[in-house]
C-alpha cells in the first residue's frame, strides 16, 4: 500500500481553480429555456481530514462566483451565497495505483440577473431552494487539471427568503475545473 501523504493537500492549503460551463441549460417561468456560457472560479480551503475508506479531506468554499451574457438577461451571475450551513466538501480517496478521486462539492449561491425576465426594475436577485451538488468521481490528479464537474440534479431558484416560490431552475452545469495557482 502506498502512503496517501503525497496525494492529498494538507490542512490549511487554499487552492483556486478557473472554471467554465458552455451551454448550460437554465429555465425561467417568464422567459423559458435560455442556454448560458459561465465563466468563472473557485477557491476551496482543506479544513480537516477523512478517516474511514481510504481516507480524504474535507474542502471550505472560500469564494465563487460565475458569470454569463445573455442578449435578454443581461449579465447573470452565480456567487457564493453568504451563508454558513453549507456543507463542507469532499476529496475522497478511491484508489492508490494510480491514483483515483472522488471530489463533491456542495454550493448554496445568489444568481443575480441584471435584466429580469418579464420586466421589472433592476437586478433580481434569486437564492438555491437546496444545496446543491457537483460531482467528478474520476480524477486522477488534484487540484483538477480540466476536469468536468457535473450537477447531481436540477436545482431550483427562488427570490430570497421565499424558498416555496421558485422561478428558475438549473438544469445541468457541466463545469470544467482547472488549477490555477
Amino acid at each position: 500500500m502506498v502512503p496517501l501523504g503525497g496525494l492529498l493537500p494538507p490542512i490549511g492549503l487554499e487552492i483556486p481553480c478557473s472554471s467554465y460551463a458552455v451551454d448550460v441549460p437554465m429555465k425561467f417561468d417568464a422567459l423559458g429555456l435560455v442556454s448560458l456560457d459561465f465563466r468563472g472560479g473557485i477557491r476551496v480551503r482543506v479544513e480537516a481530514n477523512i478517516a474511514g475508506g481510504l481516507g480524504g479531506v474535507k474542502l471550505k468554499i472560500i469564494g465563487e462566483e460565475y458569470s454569463a451574457d445573455h442578449p435578454t438577461l443581461g449579465r447573470v451571475t452565480l456567487s457564493q451565497a453568504d451563508i454558513d450551513t453549507t456543507p463542507l466538501s469532499l476529496l475522497e480517496v478511491l484508489g492508490n495505483m494510480p491514483p483515483k478521486f472522488k471530489n463533491t462539492l456542495f454550493h448554496d449561491f445568489t444568481l443575480t440577473i441584471e435584466k429580469p425576465p418579464g420586466g421589472g426594475s433592476g437586478p433580481l436577485v434569486l437564492s438555491n431552494t437546496k444545496t446543491m451538488t457537483t460531482l467528478n468521481d474520476s480524477l486522477t490528479v488534484f487540484p483538477p487539471q480540466g476536469a468536468v464537474y457535473q450537477l447531481q440534479q436540477p436545482v431550483e431558484f427562488a427570490p430570497v427568503g421565499e424558498p416555496s416560490k421558485a422561478v428558475a431552475q438549473l438544469l445541468q452545469l457541466p463545469m470544467t475545473r482547472s488549477h490555477n495557482p
